[in-house]
């Protein structure tokens, strides 16, 4: 079985694309040079065999397209909101790229468009078309304070919560803090996938990775609740699957 050769995954011979990082993968005709699908058996341009020819892996993931405040991933033409907070362009919702260790929160396939996916940190890390990236606990930080510099009433938490009844209005820790989407990052409360696969916390908290490691088995993320509008950072197993918000590259 062949293996990309950008993340070392094993690839089948129908795959177009690598599912674990989205590198265009083909063959390299022998003979003529043709690229050729991974699953063809001769050489459409010159008849050369499949016994000849020789693996070969275009490094270049299809760039998305932008058009106004939206973004499409060319590799599953999934489109998403965009904007623009302070100097950053953010995804205004969660990232749905199907690969490897990412989840829909209780295989409930209805949740996909409304919260996106649920990801390890390794396929988070890898998940980003190009031109953008999974946000760093820097891209965080400076999304706090461009919202705390705008003076509004609510904590940074409160600006980020959507707005809309998807948050619990009463739970085990209280009343509920209403969020405001002051900036339109409109978070949603779609919960996590233990490391044990467990689905917990879907309309009580938030969970978004962040690239950075604490150490070889942790990463940080931020994490927003329904109780409070508080927007902490915090750190977690690597294998347990959060939230996935994209930051377009500077």
């Amino acid at each position: 079985m062949p293996r990309c050769p950008r993340c070392g995954a094993e690839v089948g011979p129908d795959n177009v694309y690598c599912s674990q990082c989205g590198n265009t993968l083909l063959k390299i005709c022998y003979h003529c040079g043709s690229k050729i699908p991974l699953n063809a058996n001769f050489c459409n341009n010159c008849g050369t065999r499949y016994e000849k020819f020789e693996p070969k892996f275009d490094y270049k993931i299809p760039v998305p397209v932008e058009e106004g405040n939206t973004l499409t991933d060319m590799r599953d033409e999934q489109r998403y909101n965009t904007v623009k907070i302070g100097n950053q362009v953010w995804l205004a919702e969660n990232f749905r790229f199907k690969m490897p260790n990412s989840y829909i929160y209780g295989a409930n396939e209805n949740l996909l468009d409304i919260y996106g996916r649920l990801y390890t940190w390794e396929s988070a890390c890898k998940c980003a078309p190009p031109g953008w990236h999974l946000a760093t606990r820097r891209d965080f930080n400076e999304l706090g304070l461009y919202c705390k510099s705008l003076n509004l009433k609510g904590r940074v938490g409160t600006m980020l919560k959507s707005s809309s009844d998807v948050w619990k209005t009463q739970g085990v820790f209280g009343p509920g803090v209403p969020g405001t989407d002051d900036v339109g990052f409109a978070a949603k409360p779609f919960g996590s996938r233990t490391s044990a696969g467990v689905f917990n916390y879907m309309g009580s908290f938030a969970y978004f990775w962040c690239a950075d490691e604490e150490n070889e088995s942790r990463a940080y993320y931020r994490h927003l609740s329904y109780f409070t509008g508080a927007f902490q950072e915090l750190s977690s197993k690597k294998d347990c699957a959060f939230s996935v918000r994209l930051v377009k590259n500077p």
